[in-house]
């Protein structure tokens, strides 16, 4: 008894209870841009700095900003152009961190369905146009692309079309183009169902970031700490990314979260 007396009182005067992970949902769409989120799970720098830390597939962009303020995500990965609208309606939204950059190393561009005979944009006048989200980056700035082209952006149809979709409605004939961007970019071209019309993304300057991660600023404010862990986490697996030995690593978590298969993962640049 007097033994365990003993080692009960060490464990109480050596032992302070463990503090409990922060919990936060991350909402995200598929693509590539958002590896530094994959990596920072997978590879514990998330849980090293006290994140206990979900990633939640969006069906589309468009879906990001409503799970802020809905509850549903503590983060999200809006593109600028849906941030900013948030912003600018009045939402409680702030941005954390950012993404990717252009221009890329991985591709971009306007794929038509392969039986369309549709070279140039012009010849999109007309046509069925899927894209990832309206009024999201990729759809501005194909719209931009089309006026810049010469182009009455209203004389051709929007759908909204999520990433993995893409392949299929091109394949089937419910869009007779996509804007499309890497891994999805890749896929479509390697399963033939669609080809490359041109790279709309030319018409952004450099620099011009793809997306941010944001959450409401009452949270952001309250988890001052978490911010900051997530930035550094984010920090750590950018720099595990750049470093060649970790390539597969790098590709395996590139196709465990946007659930393309690693064949498809492995042509992309990093």
């Amino acid at each position: 008894m007097r033994a365990i007396v003993l080692a009960l009182s060490c464990l109480a005067l050596g032992l302070a209870p463990a503090e409990a992970a922060t919990k936060m949902r991350v909402m995200y769409t598929a693509v590539s841009g958002y590896s530094s989120a994959y990596i920072a799970k997978d590879q514990g720098f998330f849980e090293k700095r006290g994140l206990d830390v979900e990633l939640i597939l969006a069906p589309q962009g468009g879906a990001i900003v409503e799970g802020l303020v809905s509850g549903s995500a503590e983060i999200g990965t809006p593109t600028p152009t849906v941030f900013l609208q948030a912003v600018d309606s009045g939402l409680d939204t702030v941005a954390i961190a950012a993404t990717n950059a252009f221009p890329e190393k991985s591709k971009s561009g306007v794929l038509a369905r392969t039986e369309a005979s549709i070279h140039s944009a012009q010849d999109l006048i007309g046509k069925k146009v899927g894209v990832p989200g309206i009024n999201g980056l990729l759809d501005v700035v194909f719209r931009q692309w089309l006026a810049k082209k010469g182009v009455d952006t209203k004389k051709v149809t929007y759908v909204e079309a999520s990433f993995p979709q893409m392949s299929d409605m091109l394949k089937s004939g419910t869009v007779d183009a996509v804007v499309a961007v890497d891994p999805f970019y890749a896929r479509i071209i390697d399963q033939k169902t669609g080809y490359l019309v041109d790279n709309y993304t030319s018409v952004l300057p450099d620099g011009t970031i793809a997306s941010v991660y944001a959450a409401t600023g009452k949270w952001a404010s309250e988890h001052a700490d978490a911010v900051k862990s997530f930035q550094g986490a984010l920090a750590e697996a950018a720099a595990f990314s750049k470093n060649d030995v970790h390539a597969a690593a790098v590709r395996e978590s590139i196709a465990r979260y946007t659930k393309l298969p690693v064949a498809v993962v492995a042509s992309l640049p990093i």
